[in-house]
């Protein structure tokens, strides 16, 4: 009897490995939210309308929406800020936030 609960563990531990490498149980993580307004008029205040899913930071968001980060960590935190009224330590799942649009400064 003991051999056959050893047997028995081994195999769930086997499954449930396979199962979490090749489908996961976590939560997918959505494609980024599509543009829904965009300003770019003034380069200086250009941005994208973003929704925030569930994992998203402002880095990862801007990431998402410009490629790269092309200028400094303090310059996207100032213009989310800026842009938003608010710290980007305050964002929450759900809710759309401006965010800046680098695709200028790579130009330049």
């Amino acid at each position: 009897m003991r051999k056959l609960i050893t047997a028995f563990i081994i195999i769930l531990v086997l499954h449930t490995t396979y199962y979490d490498l090749t489908t996961g149980t976590l939560a997918t993580h959505r494609q980024a939210s599509i543009p829904v307004n965009s300003n770019q008029n003034d380069p200086k205040q250009s941005y994208i309308t973003y929704e925030v899913n569930a994992g998203d930071t402002v880095l990862s968001i801007v990431e998402k929406t410009n490629g790269t980060i092309p200028v400094s960590i303090d310059t996207v935190v100032e213009d989310f800020k800026e842009l938003n009224g608010i710290a980007p330590t305050r964002i929450q799942i759900g809710e759309q936030y401006k965010v800046p649009s680098y695709k200028d400064v790579d130009s330049q």
